[in-house]
């Protein structure tokens, strides 16, 4: 991939960015302008300065030659702890590496941008070949440690109102080596070509309300037990296509993201999607969770 080209290994330093509250850091000069402009870091100040969070300038200092203030690091674990601040900046290297603009929620009013569809939204992503002013973002995104315990229903509504604002729903998951993995949602809509006397009973089951509703979705439920799930759905009679989803009730959903992780890389691995299924207000939803295509799996470089 191209990259993010706003600055060069070799070039010297720049001064010294200085503390402007709590976790945020002014720098002015040529190189406030140039982050800006090249790349939507920060909040553009007056007298040509720059806002940048903490996370954004690790990021600066390791792909823009900014020096971090003296002892810093040291105050900040002291006083709040850094491993917070290291998985964020891990998260913003990941999309960032490549070339996307990501601006921060908390920046987007100031900016004048398009607002976030839900508060858990973390940053907006707009491609590497757009400006930020110049036209709507291509995705919404989060990021989650990946012990981090999963909300299945807090979840669809976040997917569900990116998805409508038109934006992709994206979650970056770090792990305790501030390794970074990409996953998209979306609320899904399964439906098949199955008849009920094709269909059958399905396997016995303790969730009668989520295997009736896939049966009446034309869906045909057999065992998914070889790949670590309650059902693999067809979408037509057995013989005439492969299983397309993978089905887990919420009950036996994923706890974690590390879970989600494996998960959703095995359904990838044999070509189906991977569903959460979980009743609300008297109708079934339906969660996917996949892998993004290549060219959008935004990871961290390897050091």
């Amino acid at each position: 991939m191209g990259g993010d080209k706003g600055g060069s290994a070799s070039a010297g330093q720049t001064e010294v960015p200085e503390a402007a509250g709590h976790d945020e850091f002014l720098i002015d000069g040529p190189a406030a302008q140039r982050f800006w402009d090249k790349s939507a870091l920060g909040v553009p100040q007056s007298g040509n300065r720059l806002l940048l969070s903490a996370a954004e300038v690790l990021f600066c200092n390791r792909h823009r030659n900014l020096a971090l203030p003296e002892g810093w690091e040291s105050a900040r674990m002291e006083q709040d702890g850094i491993t917070d601040l290291l998985q964020e900046a891990a998260a913003l290297e990941a999309v960032r590496t490549p070339g996307e603009k990501v601006v921060l929620a908390r920046n987007l009013e100031s900016l004048g941008l398009p607002d976030t569809s839900s508060e858990s939204t973390w940053a907006l992503r707009w491609a590497r070949d757009e400006r930020v002013k110049n036209g709507p973002p291509d995705g919404e995104l989060r990021w989650v440690e990946a012990s981090e315990e999963i909300d299945w229903r807090e979840l669809h509504e976040w997917a569900s109102r990116t998805a409508a604002a038109d934006r992709i729903p994206e979650v970056l998951i770090v792990d305790n080596d501030l390794d970074v993995t990409t996953y998209r949602l979306s609320s899904c809509d399964p439906t098949g070509e199955v008849s009920h006397a094709e269909a059958g009973e399905g396997d016995a089951s303790p969730f009668s309300g989520l295997l009736a509703d896939v049966l009446a979705r034309g869906l045909l439920p057999r065992s998914g037990f070889k790949y670590g799930t309650r059902w693999r759905l067809y979408d037509h009679p057995l013989g005439v296509t492969h299983a397309p989803y993978l089905l887990q009730h919420e009950d036996e959903a994923p706890s974690d993201w590390a879970q989600v992780c494996l998960s959703a890389r095995m359904s990838t691995g044999v070509n189906k999607t991977w569903l959460c299924g979980f009743e609300q207000t008297g109708e079934w939803r339906y969660l996917a969770v996949t892998r993004p295509p290549p060219d959008a799996r935004w990871s961290n470089p390897r050091r």
